[in-house]
């Protein structure tokens, strides 16, 4: 006799074969030194507290690789989500200046065996690429945190609006959450 799946059943089945995409724009970074080239630009103060905020919202999330742009500021931005969440890091230096399909071509190499990745980068490469797998995007500030569903088993799968975006969280209502 075969199996006859439910609503929920069908729900269960397509949600365990998705993946989860967290992408995370660096916090805001310090201009007041011009000695800093683009690359090297490190965190402002404002930066430096946005990022604690950010890790507090993330800690005990499932994330099995952090994907980080080599850049001072995204590094600096990863560091206590890395220390919170307790995952694997990998630094890409394609991370820096992606574009969209850049981002898509990281996706499609990430580890099958794993169904949850997030990216710290930059913009306009978190929004593009957004917009490429959802149809559309909204801003990221510095310090928002998009979370994209994948309609796919494989990350090797990943193409244009393949994904859903579920949640987009921004440091300013993060912190009224923790802070009312």
């Amino acid at each position: 006799s075969g199996a006859i799946l439910t609503g929920a059943s069908t729900a269960m089945l397509w949600s365990s074969a998705m993946k989860t995409l967290h992408l995370l724009r660096h916090t805001k970074s310090d201009w007041s030194d011009n000695s800093f080239d683009d690359f090297a630009r490190p965190l402002s103060q404002r930066g430096k507290r946005t990022r604690k905020v950010i890790a507090r919202h993330v800690a005990g999330w499932q994330i099995d690789l952090l994907v980080c742009s080599p850049a001072a500021r995204a590094r600096a931005t990863a560091k206590p989500l890395i220390d919170v969440l307790g995952c694997p890091v990998r630094y890409d230096d394609t991370m820096y200046a992606a574009d969209a399909d850049d981002l898509v071509v990281i996706t499609r190499g990430l580890p099958e065996n794993t169904s949850s990745a997030m990216f710290v980068g930059h913009n306009p490469s978190m929004e593009e690429f957004t917009a490429l797998l959802c149809g559309s995007s909204p801003r990221y500030p510095t310090g928002a945190l998009g979370t994209l569903e994948l309609g796919v088993e494989q990350w090797s799968d990943t193409t244009s609006g393949c994904a859903t975006l579920i949640a987009l969280v921004t440091p300013a209502r993060l912190a009224e959450e923790q802070n009312p």
